[in-house]
C-alpha cells in the first residue's frame, strides 16, 4: 500500500531516458584563443590601442606606433598601456627625452596602479640621458613612498614582470633594489667629479 502511494505522488516531470535529438556543442572559441593574436602577442579588437599595439608588433613601424598610441591616449583607450608603450617604442628610438616629458605631461591621466611603472620607465628613460640628479630624486621619492607605507597601492607585495616572467616582489625587495641603485648612482657621480 505504502509503494502505491509513492507511484501516484511521483512526480510526472520525469522523462524516459530518450533524450531529444540536438545538435553538436560547438567549442567557444575567445578572441584570445586567436592564432594570430597568440602568436603576435597582440590584444585581440579593433580600438585604437590595439591598432597602435599591430603596428609595434607587426608591422614593426614604431614612428607610426608611435603617433597611434598618442591617438590611443587622446580617445582615452587604455591610457596606461598606452603611455607606457609610446614611452617605451620612443626609448627604442632614441627619443628618450621626449619619452619623458611625455610621461611628465600624461601621466595624470593614467591610474594609481600605473603610476609605479611609470615611475621605473622614468628612471630607465633618466639613465639612458645621463640625468643623474633626477634618477637620484625619483630614487629618493620611492624609497619615501616605502617608509611611508604607500608603495605597491598600500600592499606588502606585488606582481612584477621582468623578460616575460612573473614573480612577486615584497616591499623590502623593492626597498633594497632602490637603495643599491641609489649607492650606485650616487658612486657614479662621486667618480665623475673626482676625474
Amino acid at each position: 500500500m505504502m509503494q502505491e502511494a509513492w507511484i501516484v505522488n511521483a512526480p510526472t516531470c520525469i522523462r524516459p531516458s530518450e533524450s531529444a535529438p540536438c545538435s553538436p556543442i560547438k567549442p567557444i572559441v575567445s578572441a584570445r584563443s586567436d592564432p594570430f593574436h597568440v602568436a603576435h602577442k597582440v590584444p585581440a579588437g579593433d580600438t585604437p590601442y590595439v591598432r597602435a599595439k599591430r603596428v609595434q608588433l607587426v608591422d614593426k613601424d614604431p614612428e607610426k606606433a608611435i603617433a597611434m598610441f598618442w591617438a590611443a591616449i587622446n580617445a582615452g583607450d587604455r591610457v596606461d598601456s598606452a603611455l607606457k608603450d609610446m614611452a617605451i617604442v620612443m626609448k627604442q628610438q632614441n627619443r628618450a627625452e621626449e619619452a619623458i616629458e611625455a610621461i611628465k605631461s600624461l601621466r595624470g591621466r593614467c591610474s594609481d596602479q600605473a603610476q609605479e611603472s611609470l615611475d621605473n620607465i622614468l628612471l630607465d628613460l633618466y639613465k639612458r640621458c645621463g640625468r643623474l640628479d633626477d634618477q637620484i630624486a625619483l630614487l629618493k621619492r620611492k624609497l619615501q613612498l616605502i617608509q611611508q607605507g604607500l608603495a605597491f597601492n598600500g600592499k606588502r607585495t606585488k606582481m612584477a614582470r621582468s623578460q616575460g616572467r612573473k614573480f612577486q616582489v615584497t616591499v623590502e625587495q623593492e626597498a633594497t633594489r632602490l637603495l643599491v641603485a641609489h649607492h650606485s648612482l650616487l658612486s657614479s657621480m662621486d667618480e665623475a667629479m673626482g676625474a
